[in-house]
């Protein structure tokens, strides 16, 4: 969904410094730890100049309805009430982050149109290959298929899929992402691609996670292990229950003891609108919960009476937990 991980940390992270410095709640150690923030990385100030350009193309109007102060009462009061500022910090959050998303989702969008197969959001797709290998598409996935006499490539584009391929040793089961390389000859494993990483999962049999192509160092991995790559490396074997890690292939997800914004996170890739978390104290609660992906469109409303949260939808389009 987003360029890279880091640029979307960023995009996230000046949404929420922007919503507080005008929230009119920001006090000056607030400035001074915002200022210590931009200057720490290029891209801090680069997602933050942004967020401060898109603002500006606002006409005042605009930038009223977003504060909440579109109707002004005919007395208005010298000072903003409690329930006034927490208003204008929830919808200046909710408008940029949804156009934070807006334009953040343009890569994606490519890579889902030089697909041979994709899915949509919170759609499940099963394909069935042409040497009998069976492959099962999560939510906004897409991959390319190039078959060939001496070894099967698969390129997964964008997301996350499970693939049980047959077994032909004289022709090898490639699953090639952006950042690493899974081989196998026949087995079961789930690949999921992430902004900045991608993590496997195996179910049976054993298969190897490699960096930087054949060449490069390789991890193997058998039932029940789970290993991810980034830029840094290839990360420590897991074992990880398996059922909970892809129940999405039986419409659920489950977390356990996961951070709030974690699960937010998460659960955005089913929706084809978006969660925001407007209060950046409640994205640090510890959260457990399982949820049901047969009907999407239902889960902002269950997440927030599961989580004892309140939730305002915007067109259906963005709902916002606080």
């Amino acid at each position: 969904m987003y360029a890279n991980g880091a640029e979307a940390s960023a995009s996230n992270e000046a949404i929420e410094w922007f919503t507080k410095l005008h929230s009119g709640q920001a006090t000056p150690a607030d400035h001074q730890r915002f200022e210590a923030w931009r200057r720490r990385n290029p891209l801090h100030a680069k997602a933050y100049a942004e967020i401060e350009a898109f603002w500006a193309l606002l006409d005042e109007p605009a930038q009223r309805v977003f504060a909440g102060e579109a109707y002004p009462s005919r007395r208005p009061s010298s000072r903003p009430t409690a329930a006034r500022r927490a208003r204008r910090t929830l919808l200046v959050g909710a408008a940029l982050a949804a156009t934070a998303t807006l334009l953040l989702w343009l890569p994606g969008a490519l890579r889902l149109w030089g697909s041979d197969y994709h899915t949509g959001w919170g759609e499940r797709r099963e394909l069935v290959l042409q040497d009998g290998s069976r492959v099962t598409l999560n939510t906004h996935a897409a991959l390319s298929v190039d078959f060939s006499p001496q070894r099967r490539l698969i390129k997964l584009l964008e997301g996350e899929a499970y693939f049980q391929a047959t077994h032909d040793p004289a022709r090898p089961f490639l699953v090639v992402g952006a950042h690493g390389m899974v081989k196998v000859t026949g087995t079961a494993f789930n690949v999921y691609e992430q902004d900045d990483k991608v993590t496997v999962t195996v179910t049976s049999g054993r298969v190897r996670l490699y960096g930087e192509g054949e060449e490069g160092l390789a991890v193997e991995l058998s039932s029940g292990l789970q290993a991810s790559h980034d830029a840094r490396g290839t990360g420590p074997v897991l074992r990880v229950d398996v059922a909970q890690a892809l129940a999405w292939r039986n419409g659920l997800l489950v977390f356990t003891l996961q951070p709030l914004a974690a699960v937010v996170d998460e659960l955005n890739r089913y929706l084809p609108g978006k969660i925001v978390i407007a209060d950046p104290r409640i994205s640090r609660r510890v959260v457990s919960g399982a949820f049901d992906l047969t009907d999407p469109h239902n889960i902002p409303g269950a997440m927030g009476k599961t989580l004892e949260l309140k939730a305002v939808s915007f067109s259906g389009a963005l709902v916002v937990l606080y």
